[in-house]
């Protein structure tokens, strides 16, 4: 992008006497206005979605919304607000009538533990990147960004640093794991995505 400056403007500038205060404060918000001028005609890179891959787990692990509040009433420690509080969820979700559990939690009695919830983690985020590089062909050393988002398990190591491993990602790949933070992690993984793919 070129500037062109007009006569009237170029000789203001050559005129300016830079010892006054209001002249310095003048030229230093033109300076302002022209840079956030440029910042925002200049047109950023376009951010594409190639494809995606959502992990469907196997049927055995299938159960109805009934099923899932019934496990919760048996086994959970929970008052009957936070019961009608995940029915409630349950049913606004747009998840239709049957839905999956993790294999800790369809054993009898189920076994919650974070080594039960580390094989969930794997089943899911694996089942899900193997489909994605299958789909898109792209191997392991050509990915130089990982953010991962997990709502509320957080393990060591994390869940971006399994992915590397798993995959033998590049030695600089540059490697995020958001937890802890909710739904709206989601969000800010995506938005942090874009933000990194704009910089690179």
């Amino acid at each position: 992008m070129s500037l062109i400056i007009p006569n009237s403007l170029s000789q203001f500038l050559t005129n300016l006497n830079f010892t006054s205060t209001p002249a310095v404060i003048c030229f230093t918000l033109m300076v302002v206005f022209m840079l956030n001028l440029i910042f925002i005609l200049k047109p950023s890179p376009e951010i594409f979605l190639l494809d995606f891959a959502c992990y469907k787990p196997p049927s055995s692990l299938a159960c109805t919304k009934e099923m899932v509040l019934k496990r919760l009433r048996l086994y959970g420690d929970f008052s009957e607000e936070s019961l009608e509080f995940m029915k409630k969820t349950l049913e606004t979700l747009g998840s239709g009538e049957s839905t999956y559990l993790p294999e800790g939690l369809v054993r009898e009695p189920p076994e919650m533990s974070t080594e039960e919830a580390r094989k969930e983690a794997e089943m899911v985020m694996f089942g899900a990147v193997d489909e994605l590089l299958a789909k898109t062909g792209v191997k392991g050393e050509e990915i130089g960004i990982v953010v991962v988002n997990c709502s509320s398990f957080k393990v060591v190591p994390s869940l971006s640093s399994m992915i590397v491993n798993r995959y033998k990602l590049r030695e600089d790949v540059l490697s995020y794991n958001l937890g802890g933070m909710g739904c709206s992690a989601g969000l800010l993984a995506i938005g942090m995505a874009k933000n990194l793919l704009k910089v690179g």
